[in-house]
């Protein structure tokens, strides 16, 4: 009897610790599956535990992202803010508009002198800007001055197949927002005479009749040009292949016509250039019938600058001397072909044409005349007019920038390639 007691009070007991919740081990709590991200659309609140895949979201465009993926922002890369990582337009698209005419203004001398070397129309091009900041560019092209370079075949100078620079690169890009020049008043001077912007002759060769008449034509685009812009702050005269040649004779007679300018002058590709005295380039291209009076007086080494013994470095001493104010810029390739050609044809020795330019600089410096030098790898000619200007490189500065720096004075340090 006692013991069915004892045994029915033991089952009470564990019964009533049970009921009690104390037997000394805590029920698992019950997981509530659900979406946990409060950005869903179906979050659950009580949700202990997230379930996969089961969270939904937005789309109100219906593109495909989720209103939370969503980047706000200009899409069109045409505009000027565009948002490369921007997937929803949030109508803020900012278009560049240039502030100054994209087109060119096409001028036809009255001078009859005026024309290419095959007789035809010669015409310049203008385009008016901001009129404290004015750019004379003087085209370039082939030149010859004998029976074999002015040949048909061989003269890339005739006719005026090519003088409008509507669509150039670099400089003459009037719709390129990094065109450094873009707001400039300029004048573009084309080339279609063989005689380097300098000549004023008509002569026959074996099957070809060239009429050398860069100077008149020339001459008719600097007037032009002196007359629209007599009071801008800022001049450069800027010159490619044989442009840049003629660039800093104008420059003198820029500086003669406006005393008081503040000018700056770029040789574009023309550094190695060298005549030799084997070609008398005074009756070839009728030299004599030119003018360049700021020249008249001035000597270097007890000499006039003589066209038949003359380096790229002489022309920029003489024009130191005539106006030390001038600033000077150049860019070169190592290895131009272009000029390692036409140096052949004035009888130059085999000499390495990178040894020729920074020959030329050192001579130019060493005479008290600063400048800021590019030279470039590789055998490319001529930059000022190319999209190349806003390609190249160096390891730590784009030409460009650099090109940019110079325009304000700043006389960047020369960039001259190590492996050239």
């Amino acid at each position: 009897m006692i013991d069915g007691v004892r045994r029915l009070t033991a089952i009470l007991l564990i019964s009533s610790m049970v009921l009690a919740g104390c037997s000394g081990e805590a029920d698992e709590p019950v997981e509530i599956a659900g979406c946990m991200d409060e950005m869903a659309e179906n979050y659950d609140e009580n949700a202990t535990m997230e379930d996969s895949g089961v969270c939904t979201y937005a789309d109100s465009d219906g593109d495909g992202i989720f209103d939370i993926d969503e980047i706000t922002g200009c899409t069109d890369n045409a505009a000027n803010n565009f948002v490369s990582e921007a997937t929803d337009d949030d109508g803020s698209c900012d278009y560049w508009v240039p502030k100054y005419t994209e087109t060119w203004t096409k001028h036809d001398p009255e001078d009859e002198d005026c024309m290419c070397s095959d007789g035809s129309e010669y015409s310049f091009y203008s385009r008016d800007g901001d009129s404290d900041v004015a750019v004379l560019f003087f085209n370039g092209g082939g030149a010859c001055w004998n029976d074999f370079t002015c040949t048909v075949e061989n003269s890339s100078s005739t006719g005026a197949y090519w003088q409008n620079p509507t669509g150039w690169g670099g400089i003459l890009d009037l719709d390129n927002r990094d065109n450094p020049l873009i707001d400039a008043s300029m004048v573009f001077v084309p080339y279609c005479t063989g005689d380097v912007h300098m000549g004023n002759t008509t002569l026959s060769y074996e099957d070809n009749v060239m009429h050398h008449r860069g100077y008149p034509n020339a001459m008719s685009a600097f007037d032009h040009f002196v007359s629209s812009h007599p009071n801008a702050s800022t001049y450069y005269v800027l010159g490619s292949s044989g442009g840049a040649i003629a660039a800093g004779f104008y420059a003198g007679s820029l500086s003669e016509a406006i005393p008081d300018a503040d000018i700056f002058v770029f040789h574009d590709s023309t550094g190695g250039v060298t005549s030799t005295g084997t070609t008398d380039l005074y009756p070839a291209w009728g030299l004599n019938n030119t003018s360049f009076t700021w020249l008249d007086d001035l000597t270097y080494n007890g000499s006039t600058l003589d066209w038949n013994d003359m380096t790229s470095a002489h022309l920029d001493i003489y024009l130191n001397m005539y106006n030390p104010n001038i600033t000077y810029g150049r860019f070169d390739s190592a290895q131009d072909e272009t000029m390692k050609y036409f140096n052949g044809l004035l009888n130059n020795p085999p000499e390495d044409y990178n040894w020729r330019l920074r020959n030329s600089e050192l001579h130019i410096e060493s005479e008290g005349v600063e400048m800021s030098g590019w030279i470039e790898a590789g055998d490319n000619h001529g930059i000022l007019f190319s999209s190349w200007f806003y390609q190249l490189e160096d390891e730590s500065i784009s030409f460009s920038d650099w090109f940019t720096s110079w325009l304000s004075g700043e006389m960047p340090e020369d960039v001259w390639c190590t492996d050239c």
